[in-house]
């Protein structure tokens, strides 16, 4: 353990060397130039992209060292509770205000301090009405399914990690108002810088339980410091930027807040519950083992999570053009929509690809010695991965609908997306776990989360060509499509011929050369693409 640590704590001092060596590079050569809307955007998701990744690789360090210290089914409890608190009560209390603060911001500068005021008081509010008593019928929901023998009712650590993590809600509330004044003045690199910094504290304080021997109540307490320290980050970061924090409780602007947030809300909430509720389904049916089958489920995700930094820091990037430009002629808005899916699908093929050819890798790395345990999570993560071209261009489809003021329609579609995801796993996990098969009830539960996006996409793209907007998503994915199988070709050999992690890492250091070479050869990278990279450099107007 102390020789993993030192090999982890070498590694991250040279990252920070190299982030330091890059800020100061950028600091010295970097200008900014208004006129330029590829460069600022490519400005925005680029430094928002490599700040993130480094956190990321943080989580990825602790990942790594969480499989292979705690026992799966105590680390299944843990994550059960995050997912609970992190994704479902926190995009309940968030309730889209941040997107709409962000667009609302962006077009009218000067509203920024009352609508400040107005969405952290309503938030305030949904953290204190809702998120514990939703807390306390979950849990009561467990027992009583556990009473019944269906699965096992919540461990006590289980149950306290989901108290202790409700703590953090509020410092997040307030963090999530002051990223949004950030993205509104396009600036999305200051709140990722502090993310940064604070990823390095939890990174710490998690070492540190770990040492000490806390277990998983020690690391909710530390989620509770962190974002605490998040918090204050950011309120010094708000007063010298912008103003000072305000609050306002005021009813009328509230009720008017709500019916504009509320869709947002439902389709952040209604995706996180087609993405991820079906973890809730295998935690519900998964009888005597059901922690070591949740977490069997969530290592999988917790890898993909790695490729998942890169859509939003691109969207989020252009989200701000998408707002202007929906107010003009819908032909600007489709070139900039039609481009950044573009980008998105050549990055998304290959990543699906190379994630399942090395899925095997990819678990053992993190499971080692506990490798067996974690065998159901290699099907799961070769299937999985295939989901992510399709929820990169659903990512930003669904923010081109915010855009335009159709978050209704986007409803719609998170509507039947979760139906349809509620109903496939309700249907196939407890038929899977009874047949005493529950390594496929995994696996059908990562299909139907492919199928969810595809249903997703049906209903997105009526509404986006009635808007003269048409994604033509066929017609952008078939070159990345056929370039990500030329890599494949190269990699297998390989990966099959060459002995353990050597031929792994063959096949990593010839994928990407071949890809490249592939999308030059069908003609994906064109004169269009090099055009945009001249005018991101500053070489051409």
């Amino acid at each position: 353990m102390n020789d993993r640590l030192g090999l982890v704590l070498f590694l991250i001092g040279a990252a920070l060397a190299l982030l330091s060596a890059g800020a100061f590079l950028w600091q010295r050569f970097y200008r900014d130039d208004p006129a330029n809307a590829a460069r600022r955007i490519f400005k925005n998701s680029a430094v928002t992209f490599g700040l993130r990744m480094f956190v990321r690789g943080l989580d990825t360090v602790i990942l790594f060292l969480l499989v292979g210290a705690l026992d799966p089914a105590a680390l299944g409890a843990y994550n059960t509770a995050a997912l609970l608190v992190a994704q479902y009560l926190a995009t309940f209390t968030e309730f889209g205000l941040g997107i709409l603060l962000t667009r609302e911001v962006a077009r009218h500068p000067d509203a920024a301090r009352r609508l400040f005021g107005v969405t952290l008081a309503l938030r305030l509010l949904l953290i204190i009405a809702a998120a514990a008593p939703v807390a306390w019928l979950v849990i009561a929901g467990y027992n009583l399914i556990g009473a019944v023998g269906l699965s096992e009712p919540l461990t006590t650590d289980g149950q306290l990690a989901i108290w202790i993590l409700l703590l953090t809600l509020v410092p997040s509330a307030y963090s999530g108002a002051v990223t949004a004044l950030y993205n509104a003045a396009e600036r999305m690199e200051v709140p990722a810088a502090v993310e940064v910094l604070t990823a390095l504290l939890s990174f710490l304080a998690r070492i540190a339980v770990l040492a000490l021997g806390w277990g998983v109540i020690g690391l909710a307490w530390a989620a509770v410091l962190v974002s605490s320290i998040t918090a204050v980050i950011f309120f010094g970061l708000q007063v010298r930027t912008f103003f000072a924090p305000t609050l306002s409780f005021d009813g009328a602007a509230i009720r008017a807040l709500v019916p504009q947030a509320l869709p947002l809300m439902l389709n952040n909430l209604l995706s996180v519950i087609f993405f991820r509720f079906d973890l809730f389904i295998v935690r519900a049916f998964g009888g005597s083992n059901a922690d070591l089958l949740v977490q069997q489920y969530v290592l999988p995700y917790q890898l993909l999570n790695i490729a998942l930094v890169l859509p939003p820091a691109i969207t989020f990037a252009v989200f701000p053009l998408l707002a202007r430009r929906a107010g003009g002629a819908r032909s600007e808005l489709a070139i900039a929509q039609q481009r950044t899916l573009r980008l998105l699908l050549l990055i998304a093929f290959p990543l699906a690809m190379g994630m399942t050819l090395l899925a095997d890798d990819l678990v053992w790395i993190f499971a080692r010695r506990r490798f067996a345990e974690y065998l159901p999570s290699v099907t799961v993560l070769a299937v999985l991965a295939w989901f992510l071209p399709l929820s990169f261009a659903n990512g930003l489809l669904q923010y081109v609908l915010i855009a335009i003021e159709r978050q209704t329609a986007i409803t719609r579609a998170f509507v039947a997306g979760a139906v349809f995801n509620l109903t496939a796993n309700l249907i196939a996990i407890p038929l899977a776990i009874r047949l005493g098969q529950p390594a496929d009830a995994l696996l059908a539960a990562a299909i139907i989360t492919i199928a969810s996006e595809v249903v997703l996409y049906a209903v997105f793209r009526p509404v986006l060509h009635r808007e003269g907007l048409p994604p033509g998503l066929l017609k952008l994915m078939w070159q990345p499509a056929l370039a990500s199988f030329a890599m494949a070709a190269a990699m297998l050999p390989a990966i099959i011929w060459l002995p353990g992690w050597i031929g792994s890492l063959c096949a990593i250091l010839i994928g990407p050369p071949v890809y490249g070479a592939a999308l030059w050869l069908i003609g994906a990278i064109g004169a269009e693409e090099v055009a945009l990279a001249r005018r991101i450099i500053g070489r051409a107007s």
